[in-house]
């Protein structure tokens, strides 16, 4: 989410304040001052340098060995809430965690932040300075519970948020893990064969005065490629990986690798009901801790890793602020499971929203494991006719030819 700097009157003493604010664009960044209390008079989108921790989350390869993981963040989360809870001062818990974290970057950011809250800064500010580390849902959260004086609290039901949407990123990981060891086992198998075999029988097919079969001349063409230029495919994949990489992160790339994700079968109802079971419980979270629910529906977006469902979220933010419900615009918008839609409703109607939002994200998780399991039982098909596909293709091009022999000397 970008960062807005501003400038504002104070409405109560009229002063000039500045400031920085988290925001999903202009317009909410100004919304987000006036909630404050404060009248805009510039707002302006801040540009960062790039610092050690940003090429650390900008390179995964780095950010895998370097920045703190989810189960790092999960473990202070749990150990704040548990010291918090024991009686035990916030500095004082700070100074414990600080040598208990087996993460570099993590101990050095709790030291940085327990400083800082020493020298009088909120913790939640504090924390602001790691966004590599801490992001702007668990700030807003950490913001709510200092303000509200629920501290303990919120890090409870933020480490259970944490926790739930570790299990549904594990599930998947899980479910695609064996796909791509058995896919990569077999290219490489594979490679080998076109790498190593095929030029042993070059030779005799050359010599053998008949012209070769199609898939033989392919399949020698490959061979040369591969043994002559395999440099060159390197540098191909790498660039377009590179490009990939690139074109993801910008803001049309985005949406169109989104939509394509959302439209695949079955792998796009996991997408969808993975990025809906996490908005859900995260916006039943921001609501038991007292956040608006305009506001609450901003940050809850930021759990959505999908540009499409975004635009959707904007448009019920929009629907919201001129005076509708919640399930109103989101039943507009097609894109969010019925079932989903449904219980919120009654939720509304009965004045229970919270409870019914976490029981929709119970209800969509144990819809996700039986999504992910018709995914698995999808790919494990579709993998071996592929992989059929290609030995087939690699023995057609070496036994056709000796057919063609043993049938010219038979």
């Amino acid at each position: 989410m970008p960062i807005y700097v501003y400038n504002a009157i104070d409405s109560n003493s009229h002063s000039s304040i500045e400031g920085k604010i988290d925001a999903m664009d202009q317009r909410h960044a100004k919304e987000l001052i006036r909630n404050l209390g404060h009248i805009p008079t510039e707002v302006i989108e801040f540009r960062e340098e790039m610092t050690m921790g940003k090429v650390f989350k900008t390179v995964p390869l780095l950010s895998m060995f370097t920045l703190p993981s989810t189960k790092d963040k999960l473990i202070f989360t749990e150990q704040v809430h548990t010291l918090l809870d024991s009686g035990v001062p916030l500095v004082d818990g700070l100074y414990m965690m600080e040598s208990q974290s087996e993460n570099k970057v993590m101990s050095s950011a709790v030291k940085k932040i327990r400083e800082d809250v020493i020298a009088g800064d909120s913790f939640s500010n504090a924390m602001r300075q790691f966004p590599e580390i801490f992001d702007t849902l668990y700030l807003n959260l950490i913001r709510a519970g200092e303000t509200s004086g629920q501290l303990s609290g919120i890090t409870k039901r933020l480490a259970e948020l944490i926790d739930a949407q570790m299990e549904i990123d594990t599930k998947i990981r899980g479910a695609m893990l064996m796909p791509i060891i058995t896919a990569l086992v077999v290219s490489l198998v594979t490679m080998g064969v076109v790498v190593f075999l095929v030029p042993q029988f070059e030779p005799i097919f050359s010599g053998a005065g008949n012209a070769m079969p199609l898939p033989t001349i392919i399949l020698i063409a490959i061979s040369d490629f591969l043994i002559g230029y395999w440099w060159a495919g390197l540098i191909a994949l790498g660039a377009l990986a590179f490009w990939f990489n690139v074109f993801r992160q910008s803001e049309t790339g985005k949406a169109v690798v989104d939509q394509w994700l959302l439209s695949i079968p079955v792998i796009g109802t996991v997408v969808l009901k993975s990025c809906t079971s996490s908005f859900i419980l995260t916006l039943g979270t921001l609501q038991s801790s007292g956040v608006p629910l305009t506001d609450a529906i901003s940050v809850a977006a930021e759990t959505v890793d999908n540009e499409v469902l975004n635009e959707h979220l904007k448009f019920v933010k929009d629907k919201i602020l001129a005076g509708a419900s919640l399930s109103k615009p989101l039943e507009e918008t097609k894109a969010f499971p019925p079932m989903v839609i449904k219980m919120i409703s009654i939720g509304e109607e009965t004045g229970n929203l919270e409870h019914m939002l976490k029981k929709a994200s119970a209800q969509l998780n144990r819809e996700v494991d039986e999504s992910i399991k018709a995914m698995t039982e999808m790919i494990q098909p579709a993998l071996t006719l592929i992989i059929g596909a290609v030995l087939t293709f690699v023995l057609l091009g070496l036994y056709l030819p000796i057919f063609q022999m043993s049938q010219q000397f038979g």
